[in-house]
């Protein structure tokens, strides 16, 4: 380690400590640019150079409720838009993890093809070095990460990792805070009930291909019943077909794959 390197290390903050006075001043930010300069600073002083906060949507959908908040340099950005996102094998790990990784790691989580090859060595070329990379998943909604990286060259700070790993949870979430309190939509979603205990076993049953005769001996009720219990969780899920119905219960986690499998 350098000199210079020695010296930001000793006046860096704790990094939990640091996370803290971040959680207090974010929860009075008013707007994205206040929570960006907030970012900005705790970022920096954990030693990283860059960050980005990201739902995972493609470039050029529509974008309005989901995070997007980055200062990473705006040529690879420009990149990154040419792309299909849904391709980036950092992006991949993180809807396989439940908590931070370091990016030389992503092979122990995500098979890299040859153009995951080409698109991390790319990233190096318009400037960006190592990372780390914080999941966030919330029932419902898209899928998010937050990613923080130096830039190419530069000595990782593995003593920050876990400030990171609670920046990027915090920092998510009061992203996530204001588009909620800011967002307006023509076609409000409504987020729909939850579904009963009977609806949810009548589904579960569904998801592991049981017939509606074979539910109803399980359960002890009519063929009939199980049935009108699937309609009422279709409609109130706004859905048309039990397909949709379990993908939309998947996505929410009102079932998982697990209980699917087991």
């Amino acid at each position: 380690m350098s000199l210079v390197n020695d010296l930001n290390a000793e006046n860096r903050r704790d990094g939990l400590a640091l996370v803290q006075e971040f959680v207090k001043a974010a929860a009075d930010a008013g707007n994205m640019a206040e929570l960006r300069g907030l970012i900005d600073d705790a970022s920096g002083e954990l030693g990283f150079d860059y960050y980005a906060l990201v739902n995972h949507i493609r470039f050029g959908h529509p974008s309005a409720g989901h995070v997007r908040l980055s200062n990473y340099p705006l040529e690879w950005l420009a990149v990154i838009r040419e792309r299909d996102q849904q391709l980036d094998p950092v992006l991949r790990a993180a809807e396989r993890v439940s908590s931070g990784f370091t990016w030389d790691r992503l092979e122990t989580v995500v098979r890299l093809t040859p153009q995951d090859r080409a698109m991390l060595q790319q990233a190096r070329h318009y400037g960006i070095g190592d990372g780390f990379t914080v999941p966030n998943h919330i029932p419902g909604e898209a899928f998010g990460s937050c990613h923080f990286a130096v830039r190419n060259g530069a000595e990782f700070p593995n003593a920050s990792i876990s400030g990171a790993q609670a920046l990027g949870n915090f920092a998510f979430e009061a992203a996530r805070r204001l588009l909620a309190k800011g967002l307006v939509r023509s076609e409000e979603y409504v987020v729909p009930a939850p579904l009963s205990e009977r609806q949810r076993e009548c589904l579960l049953f569904v998801a592991r291909g049981k017939s509606d005769s074979v539910i109803a001996q399980l359960l002890d009720i009519r063929p009939k019943t199980v049935n009108e219990h699937i309609e009422a969780a279709k409609r109130r899920y706004c859905v048309a077909s039990r397909s949709q119905l379990l993908v939309r219960a998947l996505f929410r986690s009102e079932i998982c794959f697990a209980e699917v499998i087991d």
